[in-house]
């Protein structure tokens, strides 16, 4: 009955040295964590704010067709781009509300954590087709 003692201390070192490492990586997520949420408040803000300017936006050009509609410029009521642009509109203002919402519903950083990618996501939406609506207003200019 011989006890190996040079096995027991190398089991041992390496149960402390397994401890260690799992240590390690809980840090390192925790670190990781706050590295990404610690400005969330500011950041989800700022999406507030550039939502509330793209709302700007979309209100002055639909006031713009509106006013057309009621000066009943000829251009405009032979354009089949009106339907175009109303849809256009409608859509943006759609995404840009269910945005907006979506941000509001936000409550500290483990869900800015979690939802972060897709506001990235949906504001390049709402920027691509704005500069589609764009693309369309200058095509109505030049008719």
């Amino acid at each position: 009955m011989s006890d190996c003692r040079p096995d027991k201390a190398l089991s041992t070192t390496g149960d402390v040295i397994g401890i260690l490492t799992f240590a390690l990586g809980v840090f390192s997520f925790c670190a990781a964590f706050f590295a990404i949420t610690h400005d969330a408040p500011r950041e989800i803000e700022e999406y507030k704010e550039s939502l509330e300017e793209r709302k700007g936006h979309i209100e002055k050009t639909r006031g713009y067709f509106h006013e057309l509609r009621r000066v009943a410029d000829s251009d405009w009521e032979q354009s089949d781009i009106k339907d175009i642009i109303d849809t256009s509109l409608q859509r943006l203002e759609t995404r840009r509300q269910a945005m907006y919402d979506g941000l509001s519903n936000v409550r500290g950083r483990l869900q800015w954590w979690y939802r972060r990618q897709d506001m990235l996501l949906s504001m390049a939406r709402i920027e691509t087709q704005l500069q589609h609506l764009g693309a369309i207003q200058l095509t109505f200019l030049l008719l």
